[in-house]
């Protein structure tokens, strides 16, 4: 081999040595200062739309007794935005929005498919929310729609059933 593979080669050698020890200090510093703060996802100006109304339909539903026990429970079937308890009940509550009464409103707006993905989506909940807060047992179901539309806030419980 002659000299000036050999010098390459050590070259090259030395480089990779010295970045794993310059990952290797970074690495250092960053465990010493901790772990990383965790920061929530940015939302959208209408995700904030959607979170400030579900804020208003919790407050308008606990204030009329309901408790609540859980918020945008997920499924593979889709999203149920709140949950409460009202008496021996189960509440599964849907909260719609819309600037204006057009095409329906609100309320018009909750159609024969996304009740359809209410009622899937509750049917794969249901089983947990048993065992969690009713003891196992299946409780009567009740499903609410909270509707606004300029700004007003219309309650509908049992909007609809299974």
């Amino acid at each position: 081999m002659s000299d000036t593979f050999l010098e390459i080669a050590y070259e090259r050698a030395r480089q990779a040595q010295q970045r794993q020890m310059k990952r290797r200090r970074a690495a250092a510093r960053r465990a010493a200062r901790g772990p990383a703060p965790v920061r929530a996802p940015r939302a959208s100006p209408t995700q904030r739309t959607g979170t400030a109304h579900e804020d208003q339909a919790l407050r308008l539903l606990a204030g009329a007794g309901l408790v609540p026990l859980a918020r945008n429970l997920h499924c593979r079937a889709g999203e149920i935005d709140l949950v409460m308890r009202d008496g021996a009940t189960l509440v599964f509550v849907e909260v719609r929005a819309r600037a204006t009464p057009r095409y329906g409103g609100a309320a018009a707006s909750v159609g024969r498919a996304k009740r359809a993905r209410l009622l899937r989506c509750a049917a794969l909940l249901l089983p947990d929310l048993a065992r969690r807060h009713w003891g196992g047992r299946i409780p009567p179901v009740r499903f609410d729609v909270v509707a606004f539309e300029a700004g007003r806030a219309d309650w509908l419980p049992a909007a609809f059933t299974l």
